[in-house]
């Protein structure tokens, strides 16, 4: 793909152009080492490192035209340096308009909160393709154009990729995509041009302090999007029953609609009957059984089927097709094995996720079946949150197992430590496994376990690598477990 500079640069809000404006380019990066032969670096200054610290690389690399904040010490005659006020917000305009503003020629829907974001956005993108509707899925568990799953670099796409990919999707035919929104990507400004048809908000607890500092400035930021992403002629789809809710909508100019299960609802549904292996629901006067397990995975199916509606899908093909949907990876994934232990990998990794999910499985198991929780918590992320789930697991579970999650740059016995400073632990009524290495501890899960047993790993869901001191090693939860059980025939 091949562009003219000043046909990028349209809408940026430009300080000062030095060089040659009437130059092609072939491609943008944010990396200096990734820059080849006629591509833009644009150089922003990140929470770690500043960009602008890499920009004599960028050209040595191949680099024509410099985006950046602030003049170089050297200018050199061959390049072009592009002077904005901010880096990373011209970097949303000037990707869109590489890849021709896909979000003018797709409908896009974004989705936010603490939990639920990549099911609402999986749920949505296999009912559409169920019905026939090509479409595109960007979430954490990477990057899907219909049934083909696209490898990326990063496990968030930056917007270069998202426009990318848009694009790509587009000319395949797409008309629809559905996209995770978190609240680092707003905060940090890595969806800046885009254009979305509507947005859904799931929920919003305890998490990501440490990036946010407080529980308001997350908030904010959450509804920052429903504020200045959607317009008037857009869609904001909000959970009725969560009680922040009417804090994100205070100044949202799109039309309004409400979900949810207890409180009064643009659109509501009705739980019949629940047990291990799924719900039966009542929606819209239809019965029906589907194989999604916990009321926080109702919620999600609600979501998906209120927007599916709002996009336009008559309500007798949407049923037809969403009770067919199949949980989501790494989601409250199930595995029963030949000795009668169950197997449940969730990527619950926040207080009120952990807690919803241990809640579920005891409202739903029977009294003899013993619970087990194996559980860990990341590395250089919220300090705060990891007494709370340890706290959680240990009152809620009848063995509780502490182990490694991501521990990255942390110490991991550190992080055991955080996770048993909590009250209820040193009243001794039961102790606390702690092992470091997690394929012993789901190891020692097993063994303990007993037929009919139910033992959750919690935390990691989908993964398939467990980061440690900046090197990913491969592991997954449920491959591991399927593993150990399977010359399980006690």
């Amino acid at each position: 793909m091949k562009k003219l500079l000043m046909d990028i640069l349209i809408k940026v809000n430009i300080l000062k152009i030095i060089g040659d404006s009437k130059k092609w380019i072939e491609g943008i990066s944010i990396h200096s080492k990734m820059v080849k032969k006629n591509r833009i670096f644009v150089a922003h200054k990140g929470r770690s490192t500043d960009g602008h610290l890499f920009i004599i690389e960028a050209i040595q690399n191949g680099a024509n035209i410099i985006v950046c904040e602030k003049k170089p010490f050297f200018i050199h005659k061959s390049i072009t340096y592009v002077l904005v006020k901010d880096s990373i917000e011209a970097l949303g305009t000037i990707s869109s308009n590489f890849y021709d503003n896909p979000t003018k020629k797709i409908k896009l829907v974004g989705i936010t909160g603490t939990n639920g974001k990549t099911s609402v956005a999986t749920i949505l993108h296999c009912l559409f393709y169920k019905m026939g509707e090509k479409n595109i899925l960007i979430s954490t568990m990477g990057i899907k154009i219909m049934s083909k799953k696209i490898p990326t670099l990063h496990t968030t796409p930056n917007i270069i990729e998202i426009n990318k990919y848009l694009n790509i999707s587009i000319q395949k035919g797409c008309k629809y995509a559905f996209m995770e929104v978190s609240s680092h990507g707003i905060h940090q400004k890595r969806i800046t041009g885009l254009l979305f048809t509507g947005g859904i908000f799931t929920n919003i607890t305890h998490d990501h302090l440490d990036y946010h500092k407080s529980f308001d400035n997350y908030l904010s930021t959450k509804r920052f999007f429903f504020e200045n992403f959607l317009h008037k002629n857009t869609f904001a789809l909000i959970n009725v029953d969560d009680k922040n809710s009417h804090k994100i909508i205070k100044n949202v100019l799109a039309k309004i609609y409400f979900y949810g299960v207890k409180k009064k609802a643009d659109f509501k549904i009705k739980i019949l009957k629940e047990n291990i292996n799924g719900n039966e629901l009542l929606i819209d006067k239809n019965k029906f059984f589907i194989g999604l397990i916990g009321k926080f995975n109702i919620y999600n199916l609600l979501a998906s089927y209120a927007t599916a509606i709002l996009l336009g899908k008559k309500k007798y093909e949407i049923l037809k097709k969403i009770k067919t949907i199949k949980p989501i990876k790494g989601r409250f994934e199930q595995f029963l094995s030949y000795s009668g232990i169950r197997i449940i990998v969730d990527y619950a990794h926040n207080p009120n996720g952990l807690k919803t999910v241990l809640n579920t499985i005891k409202k739903i198991k029977k009294k003899e079946e013993k619970l087990i929780c194996v559980i860990g918590c990341g590395g250089n992320r919220d300090k705060k949150k990891r007494s709370l789930m340890g706290k959680i697991v240990y009152d809620l579970c009848d063995r509780s197992i502490f182990t490694s999650d991501n521990p990255r740059e942390e110490d991991p016995k550190k992080i055991l430590i955080d996770m048993k400073k909590f009250r209820s632990y040193f009243k001794k009524k039961k102790y606390i496994l702690t092992i470091v290495n997690r394929k012993e501890a789901i190891k020692k899960a097993i063994q303990l376990a007993k037929k009919k047993d139910i033992i959750v790993l919690a935390g990691k869901g989908h993964e398939n690598y467990q980061e440690i001191k900046g090197i990913r090693y491969p592991f997954n939860d449920m491959k591991i477990a399927k593993t150990l059980l399977k010359n399980d025939n006690r």
